[in-house]
């Protein structure tokens, strides 16, 4: 049977941090004796003896095989809520998701007010892939018991993803005030942190929990997800490491993301993390061979499967190993295209002409006057990969700049208002602006300008100079074949599904330049600017000042030293941007000219660098 053996003070599977026998062990001892029948009954000698056998296999772990008694015992005592749970948290640990989504929720129908059965549908859901549905049932089980941080936590994970940084740092919030001298509970409260900006804080807090945890025991390579993820010291370690590798303290990071690895060795994000956190040497051919046996393993997860080959590809194209790094990154986007909708061009094509149609000269000369001026705000955007972390650390370095990272403010808020008549929109505004520079000044309370390096901004632009035409926007383009081609082979967690395919990637990106000639033509040319990675890196200092005179601001030396700047990375560039100016990118798709495919449909701007970016062919 596939799956940890958890013992009555082994940590429970469900990734509570709890002992098993005051978790999951205990609902299921008071599962059997809710189950029985009558003493006197006929009944109660066979639902022992099956009960008998369930209970023997869960207390090894042996969760597939406790399955079959359980089933049994529910035909002989049917609709108990109890045994309900009992069989859909086997199912769930055995990873027989429908079976297990089908038994929770009959459960819940029978009744509806024990949480942790809304929590277990939850974790179900989630596996399964229906995040909607496993946020609702983690919320009703944090409803129904306030005091369950394991639900207020899952319910935090979920919010995060959805892009609902506000409300899942309540979440976490909830979760440590729950379970405060809990593991899990001290992890939520450093996830708190962590999106809260109080990254010296969370450090601190996920140390102690490392040295308390004692790093637990290894998971071995059978471990479910949920044993694997939700592990506490095994998530403390990952999570420590990604704070140190933001801050630039690569070595220690390494360190943290082998003892992850040590603890889970199937996780294959540990493993991604590795590689990324340096260039991968020779010395580093160890690991890439433990990467490729990950790889030649049977029943690897999807997802598990498409970070492997990123891992390898990352790692061998740092040695040169182009015909084998592309083989990885195809195999890595194919499944990445699986895990997604299929991308609709007509969608995009559509959003793209309403906001061309929208934001006209027009509309926003009627508006002229009536938004606040406030000048904090700079925008540094445009595709992913373009640069736009290296022009963000430019411009923050200037000792009266806040660099605020990758802010969701307006990928939040705007969609529900980018196309929103002036006069309902005038009733929103103020709210809107408030919000969003109350943000801006929590981040940097005495500086003259807060960077916001959200790449996607360049969809709201429209929006944002209707309410704030002070601020500045700073365009980063970079040679057209470098960024796709960055984006194919580089696993972001925020989803891109036009970045799996070669074809999609070259129309994509001809949508993006028209939206962007759009903006640059409506948009004030001082709040507008234009600004070239290949520039950036050819010739620093003239960029730098450019940028610099840009904001409104008196030049400042240390704005030629970006990698010296102390602000956390939290992008795939964290390692490259605190180098010495990084040239290992530019031309970077002529290593695989070979491979291009639909790509070459961009080569008419390719050598000429990003400059030459309008000139591509829009044509095909």
């Amino acid at each position: 049977m596939a799956g940890a053996k958890p013992g009555r003070n082994d940590r429970c599977p469900c990734g509570s941090g709890r002992k098993y026998k005051v978790c999951c062990g205990a609902v299921r001892s008071t599962t059997k004796a809710a189950a029985m029948p009558a003493p006197s009954s006929a009944a109660a000698v066979a639902v022992d003896g099956v009960m008998r056998q369930a209970q023997q296999h869960l207390r090894a772990g042996q969760f597939a095989a406790a399955i079959a008694p359980l089933a049994e015992a529910n035909r002989l005592v049917p609709d108990n809520p109890a045994l309900l749970n009992d069989l859909g948290m086997a199912c769930l640990f055995a990873r027989r998701l429908p079976e297990a989504i089908g038994a929770l929720r009959r459960s819940i129908v029978l009744q509806p007010s024990f949480a942790p059965t809304h929590h277990h549908l939850g974790l179900a859901l989630t596996q399964s892939g229906d995040l909607e549905g496993a946020l609702a049932a983690h919320l009703r089980a944090s409803e129904l018991a306030p005091q369950l941080a394991e639900a207020h936590g899952a319910a935090a994970e979920l919010l995060l993803r959805k892009g609902m940084r506000k409300e899942a740092t309540a979440a976490f919030s909830k979760a440590f005030a729950a379970a405060p001298g809990r593991p899990l509970g001290m992890l939520c409260g450093a996830k708190a942190l962590v999106a809260q900006g109080r990254n010296a804080e969370a450090e601190a807090l996920l140390r102690k929990l490392v040295d308390a945890s004692g790093d637990g025991r290894p998971l071995g390579p059978a471990a479910g997800p949920t044993q694997r993820q939700q592990d506490v010291a095994w998530v403390a370690r990952m999570m420590l490491g990604n704070l140190l590798n933001e801050t630039g303290r690569f070595e220690e990071a390494i360190a943290n993301f082998e003892r992850a690895i040590a603890l889970a060795p199937g996780e294959a994000i540990a493993y991604h993390r590795l590689v990324s956190s340096r260039k991968v040497s020779e010395a580093d051919r160890p690991w890439i061979a433990r990467i490729l046996a990950r790889l030649e393993e049977r029943d690897v997860p999807a997802e598990q499967r498409m970070l492997f080959h990123f891992a390898a590809g990352k790692a061998q194209d740092d040695l040169g190993d182009y015909a084998d790094a592309i083989r990885h990154f195809d195999a890595a986007n194919e499944i990445r295209s699986g895990l997604h909708p299929t991308f609709d061009r007509a969608k995009i094509e559509q959003q793209f002409d309403r906001l061309i149609a929208h934001f006209t000269p027009e509309l926003f000369a009627a508006g002229a006057g009536k938004a606040a001026g406030d000048e904090t705000p700079v925008l540094v955007l445009g595709l992913p990969r373009s640069g736009t972390t290296l022009i963000e650390r430019i411009i923050s370095s200037h000792p009266r700049v806040a660099g605020g990272g990758e802010l969701d403010y307006w990928e939040e808020k705007a969609p529900a208002w980018v196309d929103a008549g002036t006069e309902k929109l005038a009733g929103a505004a103020d709210r809107l602006r408030g919000e969003y520079l109350e943000l801006l000044r929590s981040i940097g309370p005495d500086a003259l300008r807060v960077t916001d390096k959200m790449p996607f901004n360049f969809l709201w632009l429209g929006l944002v100079h209707q309410l704030l035409p002070g601020a500045r926007v700073v365009h980063c383009r970079r040679n057209a074949i470098d960024t796709c081609l960055s984006l194919y082979t580089t696993y972001l967690n925020r989803t891109q599904d036009y970045a799996t395919d070669r074809g999609d990637l070259a129309w994509y990106y001809r949508q993006y330049l028209r939206l962007m000639a759009h903006w640059r033509a409506v948009l004030p040319a001082e709040r507008f600017l234009d600004v070239d990675y290949e520039d950036a890196i050819a010739s620093p200092e003239t960029t730098a000042r450019r940028l610099i005179a840009f904001c409104g601001l008196e030049w400042d030396p240390a704005c030629l030293q970006p990698e010296r700047n102390p602000d956390a990375v939290k992008t795939a560039s964290s390692w490259q941007v605190r180098q010495p100016i990084y040239h290992g990118s530019v031309e970077r798709w002529r290593n695989y000219e070979p491979w291009l495919g639909e790509l070459k449909q961009l080569l008419e701007g390719a050598s000429g660098g990003s400059g030459g970016a309008d000139r591509i062919r829009t044509d095909v």
